[in-house]
């Protein structure tokens, strides 16, 4: 804990008016004190008026650098129903958003995760209501869908070209890597990247990628291993194998304190795209501890054991992928089942192919058209017709596959 800054006494809530208060504030705002902030805000009155506003600002502020955002929500609302700024807006936009972050990623988890993505809808609408120019909240709008909706890479990209439109339209001096809007503009040219490449917008995304690469050499603001791994990805998906490996060798040597896990997975993967399994299998096993691989790492190692022949193995591998995998599932299983159809086990191919489909139907609100392609041909081949139509139906809602299975079904029906 900070000590209290000089010359400012640790405040209770008897002893402090709003201009003492307000002085105290300020200096522990500026000394970064948030402990001493979080104790002054218990000196706030429960009805604030103007005299109180600055206070009752940072106070909020510091609680919510401390993540204890529902007091900095309740403290901030109070300064909102004095005088209503778009400052205050974000602020509680920022607050809702911060904590769905973090109940994304760690704990303590939210009780109630709906209630948060209400509060930041709303805030965030009156923010930008409240100032449409605003860098910071298009940003936070364009992390929310992509990272925190999830595959909703649409709005996403729509928020983060805006940032960098506005960004360009800033006079010249706001523009300098120096600025306080730098470092969103470089975050959102890799949010941009992130979202074009998972919308399959490639060259738009090669863009943005490699734009944030040139832009942020000196400052970092996005950590070099994350920008040459999102290039990397781009490249692999363009075909450009060697290119990307090329950036992924890069990306080991970047500085990096957490796992490199996902490098050394996506090096596997353009192994297995030139047909070395055995390579690909080495960049696993040689650089992550078994109990440190997560599921997409079995799943790669279970695809590099099948193509080398070893299928039992293979099925181990897909086995260890599925024990704590809660958002892939439905790529093992499909995976899974295609390797036990081969080998003559229908039953249980068709048991994976089915588990894929709901599984993907469940968690992402969305059918799988691979899964239920391969279930609808298994049932045929078997002679339940009934079974393939049935999956024939579920693939009728998608745009993509629906021609096709509206074909197939007058076909099994005629």
């Amino acid at each position: 804990m900070n000590d209290p800054s000089p010359g400012v006494a640790s405040p209770t809530r008897a002893s402090v008016g709003p201009h003492a208060s307000a002085s105290a504030a300020a200096a522990a705002f500026r000394d970064k004190n948030w402990e001493l902030l979080a104790e002054l805000a218990t000196s706030l009155p429960e009805r604030i008026d103007s005299a109180w506003l600055a206070t009752a600002d940072k106070c909020a502020f510091g609680l919510s650098q401390l993540g204890r955002y529902e007091e900095a929500e309740t403290i901030q609302l109070r300064a909102w129903e004095v005088e209503e700024t778009h400052r205050r807006a974000s602020a509680l936009a920022y607050f809702a958003y911060a904590a769905l972050l973090r109940h994304k990623n760690r704990k303590p988890r939210l009780a109630d995760p709906e209630a948060a993505r209400k509060k930041f809808e709303h805030w965030i609408a009156k923010a930008l209501e409240l100032d449409p120019r605003s860098i910071t909240d298009h940003y936070r709008l364009g992390v929310y869908h992509a990272s925190v909706r999830r595959g909703r890479d649409v709005p996403a990209l729509a928020s983060f070209r805006t940032v960098l439109r506005l960004f360009s339209e800033l006079p010249a001096a706001d523009r300098a890597p120096t600025s306080r809007y730098f470092k969103r503009y470089v975050q959102s040219l890799y949010g941009a990247g992130r979202s074009a490449l998972r919308l399959g917008r490639l060259d738009e995304a090669r863009r943005y990628a490699f734009q944030c690469i040139r832009v942020d050499r000196e400052r970092q603001h996005v950590a070099e291993v994350f920008k040459l791994f999102l290039a990397a990805q781009i490249l692999v998906a363009q075909g450009h194998l060697d290119d990307a490996e090329r950036g992924l060798r890069l990306a080991l040597e970047a500085p990096h304190e957490g796992d490199r896990d996902f490098v050394y997975g996506l090096l596997a993967k353009i192994a297995l795209a030139r047909s070395q399994p055995e390579d690909a299998a080495a960049w696993i096993e040689l650089n992550v501890r078994p109990h440190l691989r997560k599921p997409y790492l079995w799943r790669l190692l279970g695809e590099a054991e099948d193509a080398r022949g070893r299928h039992e193995r293979a099925l181990r591998m897909y086995k260890s992928a599925l024990l704590k995998d809660r958002t892939g599932r439905h790529r093992t299983l499909l995976l899974q089942g295609r390797l036990l159809e081969r080998l003559g086990r229908t039953r249980e191919a068709r048991r994976a192919y089915e588990q894929a489909a709901d599984f993907r139907r469940r968690r992402y609100l969305k059918e799988d058209g691979e899964a239920l392609r391969a279930l609808a041909e298994l049932c045929e081949r078997s002679g339940d017709l009934e079974g393939a139509k049935a999956a024939l139906r579920r693939m009728s809602g998608l745009p993509l596959l629906a021609d096709w299975a509206s074909a197939e079904l007058e076909r099994l029906a005629g």
